[in-house]
């Protein structure tokens, strides 16, 4: 195993030791694929998992990578983490050139990778409202790496923060911002990734018009999803993801028989589980407020 495997294996449950074999990586003996995985290991182990950021930002100085997109990318974010501004802009200038992308739509892009990189470690108005902030100056993308990589953002953004304590659902500047980035993040999906990248944001969108009870969104939600898994393949994981959310929002709809129907159709599929997704499965199923639906035969 190599030591950039190692780190991939190992960077969660120690990520002071991660650190550690990524600063002893000989950079220039790696793959392009390598060198990838390497400069994202960077910012998400030695600055979002450490909050080290000058280190971050300085292993990635030391290590420049020239006409790598990817590269000026992240180096951008530790940059601005780390409070180097004038290296930060001069990536996104490299990013924005290197991907064909305005100076606009890029600056947009690594606004987004911060809030992503820092949302744990700053009070939850300001990711909210720096998000507000990225989504306004993205617009409507029309370059593709720029579109993909701020719908990823976008997705990691939410399903943190729809889960994160500190939010007050009755906030409701808060909520409508996070309903606005989830369909957004539809959008840019549905323009610049896969039917199934698509369907997943579907899914981000149904999860999060339950969070702030909107009960008909979520199942609009949903139901676009399940057929596009109808129209292009089978995924039974997703779709008994899906089914719970649609159990969910039909309760809040206060429509009982169609919340008993889609719970116990996402058991029946559940049935097939292993260990691990039955685990999350339960997990997911356990936060609807079920308890007292009709049991499935």
């Amino acid at each position: 195993m190599s030591s950039l495997e190692r780190v991939l294996d190992i960077h969660d449950e120690d990520p002071g030791l991660a650190a550690v074999l990524l600063k002893s990586i000989v950079f220039s003996d790696l793959t392009d694929q390598e060198k990838n995985t390497f400069i994202w290991l960077v910012n998400h182990v030695v600055g979002e998992l450490l909050s080290d950021w000058v280190a971050a930002f300085d292993l990635l100085l030391c290590n420049r990578w020239e006409g790598s997109a990817i590269y000026f990318k992240f180096l951008a974010c530790a940059a601005y983490c780390s409070a180097h501004p004038v290296h930060a802009f001069a990536a996104e200038l490299e990013y924005a050139e290197l991907t064909g992308a305005s100076l606009i739509e890029a600056k947009a892009h690594v606004g987004l990778l911060c809030v992503q990189s820092l949302q744990g470690s700053v009070d939850i108005a300001q990711s909210v409202n720096a998000v507000e902030g990225c989504v306004d100056l993205l617009g409507k993308p029309s370059n593709s790496l720029v579109g993909k990589g701020a719908a990823a953002a976008l997705n990691n953004i939410i399903s943190k923060l729809i889960d994160d304590p500190r939010l007050q659902g009755d906030e409701l500047s808060h909520r409508n911002v996070i309903m606005d980035a989830a369909v957004v993040c539809e959008r840019l999906w549905m323009q610049f990734g896969t039917w199934l990248n698509h369907e997943r944001s579907l899914y981000l969108c149904a999860l999060t018009f339950n969070r702030f009870g909107q009960w008909q969104s979520a199942l609009d939600s949903a139901g676009k999803a399940l057929v596009i898994i109808e129209s292009n393949g089978v995924e039974e994981v997703d779709r008994a993801f899906l089914l719970l959310q649609v159990s969910k929002a039909c309760q809040g709809l206060g429509n009982r028989g169609s919340a008993d129907e889609a719970l116990h159709a996402a058991d029946r599929i559940a049935q097939g589980f292993d260990s691990q997704l039955s685990r999350w499965f339960l997990d997911v199923r356990s936060k609807l407020k079920v308890a007292d639906f009709v049991p499935a035969d």
